[in-house]
Formats: structure tokens, C-alpha cells, sequence
């Protein structure tokens, strides 16, 4: 009795995957009524069902590859095998995490690819937002009138179903305004200043003066000197404790008290005489 040799194919021949991917690998028995194959792999890494399903492995630190064989159970000596190659799964990384900025201010934003050649990204803004260059330089847009909260994603070029956000907080700027704006007073007579501060939830400000002529109280009272001898503008400064690079100004122009003299102080006239007087005002235009 003369029988054709058992034959076994094995398709695909070659498969990559990465964490928890499957192939299903199909083996052809030849040369015998029974076409039940046996499947193994070397090194065991991942399993293989009995119909022939490969599962990765749910983690892959790196690269390997790994063979299937498929082997006849009518002729065990018969067999054959296909390689499975394992590459860990691309993982994207951006730093800074997070940022906050205001108007026109800008955030350099950088991508780190692990887990392939090709570590180029992609850069997308939502909502569209200020702008975001190619090398990752966000700028905050021109004007910004409340606070809100734009999304960074940097997406691999090589497995563009990988990508990070980072969140950009966008709020407006710090503004403080003093009322009212100039005042003028003389020898120990006050004026009372007040600031309103927007765009924050500290509202508070510090008071100074320059010079430092008279005094302010914590809330914005200001007292002439008891003496002023000559006319001078003192700058009352209202400065933001949220932000102290933000502030306000208003002037006090401080006037010695007007003064008015008459000469002669006295005088004896009789009938008919006259007397010329004259009068000296002084501290006023």
C-alpha cells in the first residue's frame, strides 16, 4: 500500500502585533484523512488556542518575536512554523502637564514617543484657540476676556491612535482702577481713594505714596500734611496683592492754604484825607 507523505502549511507566516492583539493562524494537513494539527510556541509568550488564535501578551516591555508551530497529529515529525513579532505599544509623554497664562504670554510644550523609530508628533489645540507651532511653542491669544481652559494633544506620527493632552488654563489680565483719579487738597484736608480690582478673587490692594508726603491708611484715606509749604503733586499707588505687577494710579496736588495780607495794617485820616491800601495774596494764581 502506497501512501503520499503528510504535508502541513501554516498561514500567515509571519504576523506583529503588540499588547493583547490576536492572530488567527490557519493549518493545512495534507496527505491524511486526519488534519488535526497541535499548535506551540517558543518562547511561550502569549498563549494559542486550540484552533490556532494567538493572544499577545498584555504587557510588552520590548521588542521579540516569538514562533508558532503548527504539527501534524497523524505525522508529528511534520510541521511547521510562523513568527509572531511583539513591539511594545507606542506611548506618548508631554511636559509640562499643565500651564496657566494670560494674554499673548506663551508656554513651551514638549512630546517624548517611547517604542518606535519614528518619535515625530502632531500638534492640535481644542478649542482652536491662540496658535501651537510644529515644535510645541503654545501662545495665548491677544485678548482674553475670561477664563478658560484650552486642550493640548500631541499625537504620535508613527500610531496616530496615541496621543496626550495637557490642559492650558487661559485666564485674563489683573486690572486695577483708582477713583478718583486726581484730587487737591491742602494743609491736613483728606481725600478718600478706592480701588476696584477685576479678573481675580483677591480683590485687595496695598496703598503707597511717592513721595512720601502726607500718609494712607490700609483703606485708601489719604491726609494731607499739617504743613505745605509749596504747591507739589504726590502719586497715590494702588497695587494689586493677587498680582503685584499690576496697579493704578492717582495724583494729589497738595496747595499751601491761600493767604492774604492788607497794607498799611492801620491808618488816621481827617476829613477829606485819603489813604491808598494795598493787598497781597499769596498761594494762589
Amino acid at each position: 500500500t502506497l501512501t503520499p507523505p503528510v504535508s502541513i502549511s501554516l498561514s500567515p507566516l509571519s504576523a506583529a502585533l503588540t499588547a493583547s492583539q490576536t492572530q488567527q493562524y490557519t493549518a493545512t494537513v495534507g496527505g491524511t484523512s486526519n488534519s488535526a494539527a497541535t499548535w506551540s510556541l517558543s518562547p511561550a509568550v502569549g498563549t494559542i488556542s486550540a484552533a490556532g488564535l494567538y493572544t499577545a501578551p498584555a504587557s510588552i516591555s520590548s521588542s521579540q518575536t516569538v514562533t508558532v508551530t503548527a504539527t501534524s497529529v497523524a505525522d508529528p515529525t511534520k510541521s511547521v512554523a510562523a513568527a509572531v513579532t511583539l513591539t511594545p505599544l507606542v506611548n506618548v509623554t508631554v511636559t509640562p502637564a499643565s500651564a496657566t497664562l494670560t494674554q499673548s504670554q506663551t508656554q513651551s510644550f514638549s512630546a517624548s514617543v517611547t517604542n518606535t523609530g519614528n518619535t515625530a508628533v502632531t500638534w492640535s489645540l481644542s478649542p482652536l484657540v491662540g496658535s501651537i507651532t510644529a515644535a510645541g511653542l503654545y501662545t495665548a491669544p491677544a485678548s482674553i476676556s475670561s477664563s478658560q481652559t484650552v486642550t493640548v494633544t500631541a499625537t504620535s506620527v508613527a500610531d496616530p491612535t496615541k496621543s496626550v493632552a495637557a490642559a492650558v488654563t487661559l485666564t485674563p489680565l489683573v486690572n486695577v482702577t483708582v477713583t478718583p483719579a486726581s484730587a487737591t487738597l491742602t494743609q491736613s484736608q483728606t481725600q478718600s481713594f478706592s480701588a476696584t480690582v477685576t479678573n481675580t478673587g483677591n480683590t485687595a490692594v496695598t496703598w503707597s505714596l511717592s513721595p512720601l508726603v502726607g500718609s494712607i491708611t490700609a483703606a485708601g484715606l489719604y491726609t494731607a500734611p499739617a504743613s505745605i509749604t509749596s504747591s507739589q503733586t504726590v502719586t497715590v499707588k494702588a497695587t494689586s496683592v493677587a498680582d503685584p505687577t499690576k496697579s493704578a494710579t492717582a495724583s494729589v496736588t497738595l496747595n499751601p492754604p491761600m493767604n492774604v495780607t492788607v497794607a498799611p495794617a492801620s491808618v488816621t485820616l481827617t476829613q477829606s484825607q485819603t489813604q491808598s491800601f494795598s493787598a497781597t495774596v499769596t498761594n494762589t494764581g
